[in-house]
């Protein structure tokens, strides 16, 4: 991995956690997220110019995976704005993070969708449940289920239902579409073409999403108070991840890449520690420790 391919996955990764500071101080809502995903729609947008010549090549079930990956977002960010409203994000962040890719690794290895897991696989999933498990309790002892029966820890395990869905979704999509005849574009090119169609249907399922199931005066509250910070994380959110679809390009194998992306969890743990102020013991350093560590062995694996 070079030192450039490095620097920029480096940088993604405390994008990431910016982008989630900035939203757990704002004590988000849908509504938030909402603002955030027209605005980042809005910056990808003229990639769908550069590249309208290829629309009429996309394939009918690439269009039906969009909206089921839209759907997906639409859970992870309810879950993820819920997790942040009732909890800390040095809990709710790790958890989010990490569940979905030893979700994703589960399901992809059960119905044969990639390489099967190997054994240093298996042990960072167990080495990742374990830290998940310790996560949430401040003390070791005996188990509570109380421990995990709260608000932080439910939302965030439906935020992490939602990045495993979305996951998996854009990875059949995005084949799909790289093997789509007359589509002419590289590979970056067909992922900065599917990252600005799927920014634009997000943040139609999200405004279906408050305008339908939620309270309309949140998101007038929202645009009045938050709206410039919402911004910020839309562009934020578009920047963590075309940092990552560079990096690919100066590396000399994709599992680095996925490691290293995993440094986000540490840093947005230290950020709600050191900026929010949340409590910190001896559990919690050591749970986010372990579920680094697990993950980069199945990266790595």
């Amino acid at each position: 991995m070079t030192p450039l391919a490095l620097t920029l996955v480096s940088v993604s990764a405390l994008i990431h956690a910016s982008w989630n500071l900035l939203g757990k101080r704002q004590n988000p809502s849908p509504a938030f997220f909402f603002i955030a995903s027209v605005f980042a729609a809005l910056c990808l947008s003229p990639l769908l110019w550069v590249y309208h010549e290829a629309l009429p090549f996309i394939p009918l079930r690439v269009w039906g995976w969009l909206v089921l990956t839209s759907l997906f977002e639409v859970i992870y960010f309810v879950g993820l704005s819920g997790a942040y409203r009732h909890g800390d994000m040095s809990v709710a962040y790790p958890l989010a993070r990490a569940v979905p890719v030893i979700l994703v690794a589960i399901i992809t290895s059960i119905f044969e969708l990639g390489k099967s897991l190997s054994l240093p696989g298996v042990v960072g999933i167990i080495v990742v449940a374990l830290g998940c498990l310790v996560l949430p309790r401040r003390h070791i002892g005996k188990i509570r289920l109380g421990d995990y029966l709260n608000a932080c820890c439910l939302l965030a395990g439906v935020a992490a239902i939602g990045t495993t869905g979305y996951t998996l979704v854009d990875n059949q999509a995005l084949f799909d579409l790289r093997n789509a005849p007359g589509i002419g574009l590289n590979a970056v090119q067909i992922a900065f073409f599917y990252m600005a169609l799927e920014s634009v249907i997000i943040a139609i399922a999200l405004g279906m999403y408050v305008f339908l199931a939620t309270d309309r005066a949140a998101l007038k509250e929202t645009w009045l108070s938050s709206r410039n910070v919402s911004f910020v994380t839309g562009l934020l959110i578009v920047s963590t991840y075309g940092l990552v679809l560079a990096s690919m390009a100066y590396a000399s194998n994709v599992s680095y890449i996925a490691a290293f992306r995993q440094l986000s969890i540490p840093l947005g743990a230290s950020m709600g520690i050191l900026i929010q102020k949340e409590p910190v013991y001896t559990n919690k350093v050591a749970s986010v420790g372990i579920i680094f560590g697990g993950l980069v062995l199945i990266a790595l694996a």
